[in-house]
């Protein structure tokens, strides 16, 4: 004979735990949580980063003649202007002999002119730029809030 010695099992058997309106409240909450952060996750990816890349493709070359170089537009990013996009041609010593938006380059009194259809800027439009003004070695910046596109006439 065992004395003071409890024989009971050591797991309990009750047959209650939580009850029933805890555990669902308990479930809706979980619930809830997985599906806010599920929300924040998928959204995040699916908002856009910004604006996208702000860069032209230019195909730089010279015209049949020899006479002038030719900066066609390959790409460009959307909603530029030719009235807000700035050309400017940088002599190899460092000083600036053009700096105007596209729209208001002048032939005679830049060297530079600017050919495109509409008020956009769009891929296959071009610039003209006089060769004997601006020979090798001067610098291309085309830029609007940033620079576009960067180049040497070569």
């Amino acid at each position: 004979m065992f004395l003071g010695v409890d024989m009971r099992p050591a797991i309990r058997c009750d047959r209650q735990a939580v009850s029933p309106v805890i555990a669902t409240i308990l479930l809706v909450a979980i619930t809830v949580v997985l599906a806010a952060v599920l929300y924040v996750m998928v959204s995040g990816l699916l908002t856009p980063a910004g604006n996208g890349p702000q860069i032209m493709g230019v195909v730089l070359s010279k015209t049949g003649d020899g006479k002038n170089w030719s900066l066609e537009i390959a790409s460009t990013p959307l909603g530029l202007s030719p009235a807000t996009v700035h050309l400017q041609l940088i002599a190899p010593g460092g000083q600036t002999a053009v700096y105007k938006t596209f729209s208001t380059l002048n032939w005679p009194a830049d060297g530079a002119v600017y050919f495109g259809n509409g008020t956009a800027i769009v891929a296959g439009d071009r610039l003209l730029v006089d060769a004997v003004r601006y020979p090798t070695d001067y610098q291309v910046l085309i830029s609007s809030t940033t620079i576009l596109y960067s180049g040497t006439l070569r």
